[in-house]
């Protein structure tokens, strides 16, 4: 009897080991991908999802997809989603919501994601305003794969969009935060509490000691050196049986630091901006450029609160004496283009974004000191006898213009604006410092003159808007910090208008004709006031040394029509598209 048991107990435990899905059984991929990434080092690097210094600084929007994905990747040239964590979405029959059914994936400590986490990540990102809850009402579990965005009044496809590209946390890190934002939603809290505020300070400040991963790659921060940091292969993914590599190695730095290791093959594939001289380089090396857009290019931040940049006619004199087409060509060579319609959305998009008569209304700052002078003058300046911009009482145009050292594309920009205004007699003073601490002093409104990105990656109206007069300004941060304090709240043409509420509706609903309308109505007052200056608009050409990575796209495959924020990487990687060349 007893050697009965015994050996039913065997055929138990043998049937129990084919049952069992054997995920963790298989074995990490022998290639590395050697990329590169601008990270900083601990302790300023940290592990959260939210908050300055964490995963979408020190991954990036290429990064951070493999590691914590949204759920769907989008193909610009077939305007269409790929799932990633989803399985099916759409907008309901009625069009009241918009749903999403989960794939059966896992995270990296192998439990199964389900709408709890979704639930998670939601209830933080209405206590950090997120652009979604401009059209959603609530984030409603359906079952446990299952989850409905509830629209406010009208479906949004710019909903869609802000809903299958968001990053979706882990309910074991982030549970307890999310309960204290249920309880203050449930209690009628609002942004303007007090006890609202201070839980955005206290997510901000939240620093997990683990990071778990939805994507087939993970880290912690022993893996983060000086020289690279290295993001390892985890068994758990779905994705995890289709990469081809079991490491990404990400190189410390920007353009100077990865110039060398891209020529000698420590690096194979850089998003880093590089002049026309790399470039030429890279070709002489046998290293294949690939070239595809960015979307977004670097603007002139002005401190909307600091004289004399609070006057308007002042920042349009300075639109007008900056001559684009050279910024352009010292931003980025000839991936470089000089903005046109000057209004807060990408030249590409405005015949799309706007209607025929809003476009003719839009002043394009053709390049002309005597218009630049003319204003100045209009603002109650005259040139002293050293051919410097003076107010009534002998004040200078002085300023201190904050660089981020790193970036060579956005310190070309800078360093060429810096010179053709003072040529044209104003006193502003370069200080280059880390591209970090630039980020940083722009949101704390510790700044005169800065420059950042404008424009995005997104074929909507509002997202392009958002960066930077909603992106560095007050309405975007809920700890008290300032940006470029532009107001957003004032009079124009006899009408009060709330800007930011004008920028956040502009894409609603999903009426072309209204959406153009609104979106007019923007861009002509950005036109006007211009509280940046966007100079030119920027092209990615990237290295791929092909004698270390395999199955990049040819030139001309429409999947290099994505720029950045969709960037082909992602889905070629999580599908197994791209492999180390064979030897």
């Amino acid at each position: 009897m007893k050697r009965l048991l015994v050996l039913v107990l065997i055929l138990g435990i043998a049937l129990a080991a084919f049952a069992t899905p054997r995920v963790n059984a298989q074995e990490a991929p022998s290639g590395v991908f050697p990329g590169t990434w601008p990270y900083t080092l601990p302790p300023n690097h940290h592990l959260s999802s939210f908050g300055a210094g964490g995963l979408a600084e020190n991954l990036g929007v290429l990064y951070r997809q493999i590691v914590q994905m949204p759920f769907g990747f989008y193909k610009w040239a077939d305007n269409k989603y790929e799932g990633l964590l989803a399985e099916k979405f759409g907008f309901t029959a009625d069009n009241k919501a918009y749903e999403v059914t989960l794939k059966d994936a896992k995270w990296s400590n192998g439990e199964p994601i389900t709408t709890d986490d979704v639930l998670v990540t939601y209830s933080i990102g209405r206590i950090r305003a997120w652009a979604q809850f401009n059209s959603i009402s609530e984030v409603k579990k359906v079952d446990d794969k299952t989850v409905q965005f509830i629209f406010k009044d009208q479906p949004s496809l710019l909903a869609e969009r802000q809903i299958l590209k968001e990053y979706i946390v882990d309910r074991f890190t982030y549970a307890d935060l999310a309960a204290e934002a249920d309880k203050l939603v449930a209690a009628g809290k609002t942004s303007a509490d007090q006890e609202w505020k201070d839980l955005a300070t206290k997510i901000n400040e939240f620093r997990p000691t683990e990071l778990i991963a939805s994507g087939p790659y993970n880290y912690t921060l022993a893996d983060v050196s000086d020289k690279y940091m290295t993001l390892k292969w985890q068994p758990n993914s779905i994705y995890s049986g289709m990469v081809k590599f079991g490491e990404i190695r990400l190189w410390a730095g920007e353009t100077d630091a990865t110039t060398p290791l891209v020529l000698s093959g420590e690096i194979a594939h850089s998003t880093n901006v590089y002049p026309p001289a790399t470039q030429q380089a890279f070709k002489d090396a046998g290293i294949r450029l690939i070239i595809q857009p960015r979307m977004y290019g670097p603007a002139l931040l002005m401190k909307a609160d600091v004289y004399p940049f609070n006057i308007k006619e002042v920042r349009q004199a300075m639109a007008y004496a900056i001559n684009r087409e050279q910024n352009a060509f010292l931003t980025n060579g000839f991936g470089g283009t000089a903005t046109v319609y000057m209004c807060g959305l990408l030249d590409s998009s405005v015949p799309t974004l706007l209607n025929e008569d809003t476009i003719a209304k839009l002043n394009r700052y053709e390049y002309s000191l005597e218009k630049a002078a003319e204003l100045m003058e209009k603002a109650g300046f005259k040139k002293n006898d050293a051919g410097k911009w003076a107010d009534k009482d002998g004040k200078l145009v002085t300023a201190e213009y904050k660089i981020p050292a790193e970036f060579a594309d956005f310190s070309g920009a800078s360093q060429d604006a810096i010179q053709q205004l003072n040529d044209f007699g104003f006193d502003i003073t370069a200080l280059a410092i880390p591209w970090q601490q630039t980020a940083d002093d722009i949101r704390k409104g510790d700044f005169q003159l800065s420059v950042w990105s404008w424009a995005s990656g997104s074929p909507f109206a509002t997202t392009q808007f958002f960066g930077p007069i909603q992106r560095f300004n007050y309405v975007s941060f809920t700890d008290g910090r300032v940006g470029m304090n532009f107001q957003m709240e004032f009079e124009y043409n006899g009408k009060a208008i709330n800007l930011n509420d004008m920028i956040n509706q502009a894409s609603a609903g999903i009426d072309v004709a209204a959406q153009k309308e609104r979106a007019g109505e923007i861009a002509v007052i950005i036109n006007d006031l211009m509280p940046y200056i966007p100079l030119n608009v920027i092209l990615s050409t990237e290295p791929w040394n092909e004698n270390i990575l395999a199955g990049a796209p040819a030139d001309g495959d429409p999947i290099l029509q994505n720029p950045s924020s969709d960037h082909f990487v992602i889905w070629y990687m999580l599908n197994g598209l791209i492999s180390p060349a064979a030897k």
